[in-house]
């Protein structure tokens, strides 16, 4: 008889392994991109998201309604200035003077052209040149329309308003809301609220201890729950850029095409900085959108304003200085000169300081949720 084959003693199932850092990202993102984008919220997210946009499109003036308000405006006040002076001006040479403001600011608004490869500083001259020529050109053609003293009023009439005359004042508040107040404001508040819960949250409502049981280090779970929010911030803020971009368009605002890769690329380098900090200022404090708005006032408005190299610690002027690459914006602004790539560098190493500190408390800090709920 053939001898029965000893039988293999039974023993534990092997563990499985501890997922790598692809599989903790993206269960970290499906956890992220379905809490996101519940059908609940979207409603609100659509709100916000057209929010702004629509504001841009209500402030803005189109070109022709701009065209006809800013050359009337002028030349009522002129009208106005020379009545007082006992130089009245009669109707039939006021509305000879809007037509030729009307004129020249057309002529030049469509004359200019961004010029590739050229420097920020070549631009910003270029603009004035232009805006100089303009007024050059109405002053001119005035003369045949104003007479004696009448003219010595119109040029400081004119004077003040030669920005105004080129076409730019329209566009000015449409820059204001981009840069100012989305680019600056609110993106930086974005992305701190978002990446600065990422633990936090997760404190208050007492689900970290099951976290961090996983297979997985602190420092590596921290860091792919921050690659994932900054995924979708990277997402939800191009969708409202493009909006702005598109509420600009309708309003005629012209060179956006330039503009646009500009701003989407500096946005998407200034994402990674903001969350970083978020995920700092959420280790250090609970209060952590009243530390920002601290770090802003302290470092950004601060700091970043002192003329010697100390205020490279401020990541909007690294961004101010990337931007103004762009001539319209230099034109609105007339920010100081920057090494483009001394703020590239800053934007890439931020993100790497920010988030070496947070792993590093993360690591070595416990957190109970009894003391944070204390707090």
């Amino acid at each position: 008889m053939s001898e029965v084959p000893p039988i293999a003693p039974v023993g534990r199932p092997s563990p499985p392994a501890p997922p790598g850092f692809f599989g903790a990202w993206r269960g970290v993102w499906l956890l992220t991109w379905r809490a996101q984008m519940a059908w609940r919220r979207l409603p609100v997210r659509l709100a916000v998201l057209l929010a702004l946009p629509a504001l841009v499109f209500m402030t803005t003036r189109p070109p022709r309604s701009f065209g006809r308000w800013e050359a009337s405006s002028f030349v009522s006040t002129l009208a106005w200035r020379l009545s007082n002076s006992g130089m009245p001006l009669p109707p039939a040479r006021q509305k000879e003077l809007n037509n030729i403001i009307e004129e020249e600011c057309a002529r030049a608004a469509a004359s200019w052209q961004e010029q590739p490869g050229e420097s920020a500083d070549a631009r910003r001259q270029r603009w004035r040149f232009e805006v100089d020529r303009c007024g050059d050109m109405i002053v001119a053609r005035a003369r045949k329309v104003v007479e004696g003293r009448q003219l010595g009023v119109f040029q400081s009439v004119e004077t003040e308003h030669r920005r105004n005359l080129m076409g730019w004042g329209r566009t000015a508040s449409f820059y204001h809301w981009l840069v100012d107040f989305y680019v600056l404001i609110i993106v930086p508040l974005a992305c701190v609220r978002g990446c600065g819960a990422l633990i936090r949250d997760e404190v208050q409502t007492d689900t970290l201890g099951f976290l961090i049981t996983r297979p997985i280090s602190r420092a590596r779970l921290l860091v792919v729950k921050y690659l994932s929010q900054v995924v979708w911030l990277e997402l939800l803020l191009m969708v409202e850029t493009l909006l702005l971009f598109a509420a600009g368009a309708a309003r005629g605002i012209p060179a956006l095409g330039v503009l646009l890769p500009l701003v989407l690329a500096v946005q998407f380098l200034a994402i990674p900085a903001w969350s970083a900090l978020g995920v700092l200022l959420g280790q250090v404090t609970t209060r952590y959108m009243a530390a920002a708005l601290v770090y802003g006032g302290v470092v950004e408005m601060g700091i970043g304003r002192i003329p010697t190299n100390i205020n490279t610690l401020s990541l909007m002027r690294h961004i101010k200085t990337l931007l103004s690459q762009n001539a319209a914006l230099q034109g609105v602004y007339d920010w100081p000169e920057g090494r483009v790539a001394t703020a590239l560098l800053a934007l890439a190493v931020a993100p790497v300081i920010f988030m070496t500190v947070s792993a590093l408390l993360f690591t070595y800090i416990e957190y109970h949720h009894a003391a944070e709920m204390q707090k």
